[in-house]
């Protein structure tokens, strides 16, 4: 019998293998990345589409063109559609985002074939009728007006529009006039440039049948090539300090701080290293951020710092939302974590715990086929290879205090942030 009394040995996180994926092409050049893994009998099929903001002629026509795909097509109407994949019991998602637009299917392997021929006529027949541009239209246009009365999300907007500007597609913000302007036309001419074949891949993951890539074939093979609008998109010189404070309700008891700068994308050579310093300074429940504004002086629930990458550039920024009567001490503090961070290095043991818990993060990505099936999307839409994955371990494990001050130093400096508070 098991004596429960005796903890169990800690056992270090090593040696983590990212499986290879089967990669093949159909016949119109469409890579697919196959991993055949796991017993369930379940699959996820990814169509990743470089379709997003950065590919968009105007304004909010990327989103509105990837939410109108799942209101019908030529021959069947959105109640049609869904009725279909619901009575097979798959799920269908599209999913838009600033470079890419993602068509997800989850179904039961055995059903694979039966639903291929819904998604192919997605993508060669789409209706984009005009009734479901207006539904569209109007319901964003309310929730707008509801997103526009929280804090935290105008807070986010500001920030972002700050360092990117009004114009860039990493920047620019939805507004009344920007859903008024929507046109089907644009609809239809960002679909026939960016749904093809020359700008898509495909990741099929779970327990995938013997013919597998005759399916895909039979199915998107034909799909045509189309060309994407030759667009340029300038950042704007590095801005030093800016502190942008807006009152959004005089009677709010809620203050919203956003504090941050632009950044880079995961192909720097300081990402990974800059990473780790972001899991010291605010990346997780722990971090300093956490034991500062929450546990120690109770400014907040919550602290902390995050990076995001993009194809293109990328940001970083702390966030918290704070009790108004103590958000300039909640800010003086994050500045106080961000300098100590700079001028002390960090002590081994602590170092010790965010490579531990970083190491975890990581086993968690590749436990489950559909985690790596995950974790290769992210690869593939940065245009990056597993030597990536490998590399962001070696440094978690061999990083070292010194490394951690340094980029503290580079690329923290209080002068080149840009600081939000809403009210």
């Amino acid at each position: 019998m098991i004596d429960r009394s005796i903890v169990p040995p800690i056992q270090p996180v090593d040696n983590l293998i990212l499986p290879t994926p089967r990669r093949y092409e159909l016949d119109n050049q469409i890579p697919v990345y196959e991993i055949n893994m796991g017993n369930q009998q379940v699959i996820k099929l990814e169509l990743i589409f470089k379709a997003g903001r950065w590919h968009e002629k105007e304004k909010l026509v990327a989103r509105a063109c990837s939410q109108l795909l799942r209101t019908g097509t030529l021959k069947h109407n959105a109640h049609e559609m869904a009725h279909f994949f619901e009575y097979y019991g798959a799920s269908l998602g599209i999913y838009d985002g600033f470079n890419t637009s993602n068509i997800q299917l989850y179904c039961l392997s055995k059903h694979l074939e039966r639903l291929l021929p819904m998604l192919q006529e997605l993508l060669t027949e789409p209706a984009f009728a005009q009734d479901e541009l207006q539904k569209f239209v109007t319901l964003n246009q309310q929730n707008l007006k509801v997103q526009l009365q929280k804090n935290d999300l105008v807070a986010y907007r500001v920030f972002t529009e700050s360092i990117y500007g009004s114009s860039h597609p990493y920047g620019y913000n939805s507004t009344e006039a920007t859903y008024d302007s929507l046109d089907r036309s644009n609809l239809v001419e960002h679909f026939n440039n960016c749904y093809k074949s020359n700008h898509c891949n495909i990741i099929i993951s779970g327990k995938t049948p013997a013919n597998c890539r005759q399916l895909l074939n039979r199915f998107f093979g034909q799909l045509e090539q189309g060309q994407l609008p030759d667009l340029d998109y300038p950042l704007m010189p590095p801005v030093e300090r800016k502190v942008l404070h807006q009152v959004l309700d005089p009677s709010s008891l809620q203050a919203s701080i956003r504090i941050g700068r632009r950044l880079f994308n995961r192909a720097h050579p300081d990402c990974h290293q800059f990473y780790m310093t972001n899991m010291i300074l605010g990346g997780y429940f722990g971090a300093r951020l956490m034991q500062n504004l929450r546990e120690k002086h109770g400014y907040t629930y919550g602290a902390y710092a995050s990076i995001e990458t993009l194809m293109h550039s990328g940001y970083w920024y702390v966030h918290t939302d704070v009790g108004k009567d103590v958000a300039e001490l909640a800010i003086q503090e994050i500045y106080t974590e961000i300098e100590r961070l700079q001028d002390r290095p960090v002590h081994h043991d602590e170092l010790d715990i965010v490579k531990n818990y970083t190491m975890g993060m990581q086993l968690t990505s590749i436990d489950g086929v559909f985690n790596v099936s995950s974790l290769l999307k992210s690869l593939i839409t940065a245009q990056l290879d597993e030597q990536f994955f490998y590399e962001f371990i070696d440094t978690i494990k061999n990083i070292e205090p010194s490394h951690i001050q340094a980029m503290a130093q580079k690329y923290l400096d209080p002068d080149k942030l840009t600081e939000v508070v809403v009210l």
